[in-house]
């Protein structure tokens, strides 16, 4: 299954990327000014916003992988539709029903990655999220190299039917997976009754916190959950996040067309730099943030995009710009899933949930605000004003950085937690719970951290190991 979920979130990189690369022959096809363009950009934010509660509930009552595959499938559907547009009535109506199709897309596929990660019992979602990023990155290298020679509607019209082909081809891979059996209740007999794993429907699309999995997330400390405005700072940094993504993938080709008068093949190489950048960012998450912290990864991410993204505004040449999106690819790939897992390690669902929805607010007003912006003060202007956000995004990491548990201590902590709840049991279903009062003193003597790791080291002997052997 993993597999094809990546190729769902292939998919879905390749859309966008491609819907990014013809954003500039669209806007000049209608002769749109950067304010009309930003509308018309918004009405993608209203459609997934209005798709992704109800593709929630869809992938909770008939499963994310089938969902999925009408989601996908919709969006590749869409991807030629505003290329056909006569006006801009047309388009934004166009628009609404790609950006649902797309936030469709996007619930399924998240959905469906959590429920992969948990069986995997690994971490997969950052892989996964790469993948879609280097979907991006063919999805804008085709459109570049066909904007010269090929309509936009003719391009993504291909794309759209290759795409199609390969949901096609899902379906029937995944119809012949077997869903794993649920857990039975006691006293179920049969062969596989003892090795039966439950399985939670997804009802959100969630980042997942990669470090711990879904049950240790719900298991945090209740005095972290009052912590309200974390959350809320936590959402702010991923709604920056989200807005600088947003504004290169809908206004970076423009701005290198228009104001470094780029031929069109390079003008796409933008994004999917930008795109390459944080496939490699993302797939290297997990070892920044083992070797430095979280925090330490989330500071050196926003700064770095806020120093791509003025390099790319106000870069004199070709190179530099592009360069910049290298840098803002670098820095932004990790931003959004640390943010949105932290608050998820202060308040489990309850603490994503939220986080999500203030995190929004990036995408939602990104495309009006860059094009009232660059229609007063020019796009350069404008998408200088998205380093500042970032650096904001800075700051509010800096102001709670010692308010947050780090996604380490606590996975630690939780392990231990664990730990100790399984020897507990193997110990008393041996009739050695001597041996736990004698853990228990020593712990008082030698401090907690020792107390931890002996209870670790009990968890690793074979079950049938003599218990008072694994205390030395």
């Amino acid at each position: 299954m993993f597999i094809a979920t990546a190729i769902f979130f292939a998919l879905n990189g390749i859309t966008f990327g491609s819907w990014a690369a013809r954003v500039p022959d669209v806007a000049r096809h209608l002769e749109l000014t950067p304010s009309t363009l930003g509308a018309a950009l918004f009405c993608i934010s209203l459609g997934a916003l209005a798709s992704m509660q109800v593709t929630g509930y869809l992938c909770a009552r008939f499963g994310s992988k089938h969902v999925g595959i009408v989601a996908v499938a919709s969006f590749a559907v869409t991807l030629p539709v505003p290329a056909l547009a006569g006006n801009l009535s047309e388009l934004c109506l166009a628009l609404i029903f790609f950006g649902m199709a797309s936030g469709a897309a996007n619930v399924a596929a998240n959905s469906l990655g959590v429920e992969v990660e948990a069986r995997a019992k690994r971490p997969v979602m950052s892989s996964l999220h790469a993948v879609f990023s280097l979907g991006g990155l063919a999805g804008a290298a085709t459109g570049g190299l066909l904007a010269g020679f090929s309509p936009a509607a003719l391009h993504l019209s291909i794309i759209s039917a290759l795409s199609l082909a390969v949901c096609f081809w899902l379906a029937t891979v995944i119809s012949k997976v077997v869903e794993p059996a649920r857990e039975r209740p006691a006293g179920t007999q049969g062969r596989h009754a003892k090795t039966a794993m439950p399985v939670e429907p997804v009802g959100r699309p969630i980042i997942s916190v990669n470090l711990l999995p879904p049950d240790a997330v719900r298991a945090m400390p209740a005095r972290f959950a009052s912590h309200l405005s974390v959350i809320v700072a936590l959402g702010a940094i991923a709604a920056c996040s989200s807005f600088a993504e947003g504004a290169l993938g809908d206004w970076g080709a423009l701005h290198l067309r228009e104001n470094l008068h780029a031929h069109p093949s390079l003008a796409a190489a933008g994004y999917a730099l930008f795109s390459l950048a944080m496939a490699a960012g993302r797939l290297a998450g997990h070892r920044l943030i083992a070797r430095f912290g979280d925090t330490h990864v989330l500071l050196a991410g926003t700064l770095l995009a806020s120093a791509g993204a003025l390099t790319t505004a106000l870069g004199p040449s070709l190179p530099i710009a592009l360069a910049g999106f290298l840098l803002v690819g670098l820095g932004l790939a990790n931003v959004f899933p640390l943010a949105i897992g932290r608050a998820g390690l202060i308040n489990g669902a309850k603490g994503v949930g939220l986080a999500s929805t203030v995190a929004y607010i990036g995408p939602l007003a990104g495309p009006p605000l860059i094009g009232v912006v660059a229609d007063q003060a020019g796009l350069r202007t404008a998408l200088a004003g998205v380093s500042l956000l970032v650096l904001v995004a800075t700051g509010l990491a800096l102001a709670v950085a010692d308010q947050v548990p780090s996604a380490l201590s606590v996975a630690a902590a939780l392990r231990a937690r664990y730990a100790r709840a399984r020897t507990r049991a193997a110990l008393a279903a041996q009739g050695v719970g001597g041996l736990r009062t004698r853990l228990t003193n020593t712990a008082h003597t030698v401090g907690v951290a020792s107390r931890e790791q002996a209870t670790v080291l009990l968890t690793i002997p074979a079950p049938r190991q003599n218990p008072n052997q694994s205390t030395t």
